[in-house]
């Protein structure tokens, strides 16, 4: 009985949750109300309360889900490694950008202004968190760098090459854009000039 109940709840859920984000393509997040929420998705207040307790947690709820999926996104190619280098790896075992051009319609709707969500900062706070806590960059030993800010810079700037790359809806393939993160990744320069 529990299983059949926790299946029923997880549906009811799911089901909210997908109204949620259709009515948030048609209208803005303070447009939407609970009421309207249940009405589209057939179930009752009750069943919402049960389940959020507003509708900004289910809205973070839906950002947290998606952010997970990402992490695990990054994560995937390098699961069975203990050491990974970086410009011996294989574009197409990285998947990531893939997963953007596949989720699309949810990445640009959560990035645009229907949601004041600060889901830019949220993207990049999840891949910091995810380099500080299980990668350990390999440097050179004459470098003397705190590597938080290291993680924190590499974080940032990977989150905004591909907010970039999905708000100017996806104008390069996947593979291109692993290889430029890759190549980003690995590249230093010591010195520029002023044009």
């Amino acid at each position: 009985m529990t299983e059949q109940l926790d299946k029923r709840v997880q549906r009811s859920k799911t089901a909210i949750k997908e109204t949620f984000i259709k009515l948030l393509n048609r209208k803005k997040f303070d447009q939407i109300t609970i009421s309207e929420i249940v009405r589209e998705a057939n179930y009752n207040r009750g069943t919402f309360y049960a389940n959020f307790q507003t509708k900004e947690h289910l809205l973070e709820e839906i950002i947290q889900d998606l952010l997970r999926e990402m992490v695990n996104e990054i994560r995937k190619p390098y699961q069975s490694f203990e050491r990974v280098d970086m410009t011996e790896l294989n574009v197409h075992t990285i998947t990531l950008f893939s997963y953007f051009q596949e989720n699309a319609s949810l990445y640009k709707l959560l990035l645009s202004d229907h949601i004041q969500a600060n889901f830019r900062f949220q993207i990049a706070k999840a891949i910091e968190k995810l380099f500080i806590e299980e990668y350990e960059y390999e440097l050179d030993e004459n470098i003397d760098i705190d590597t938080k800010w290291l993680y924190t810079y590499r974080a940032h700037g990977i989150a905004g090459l591909i907010i970039r790359w999905i708000e100017e809806d996806f104008p390069t393939t996947p593979e291109y854009m692993t290889e430029q993160t890759l190549k980003l990744m690995t590249t230093a320069t010591k010195a520029f000039y002023v044009k």
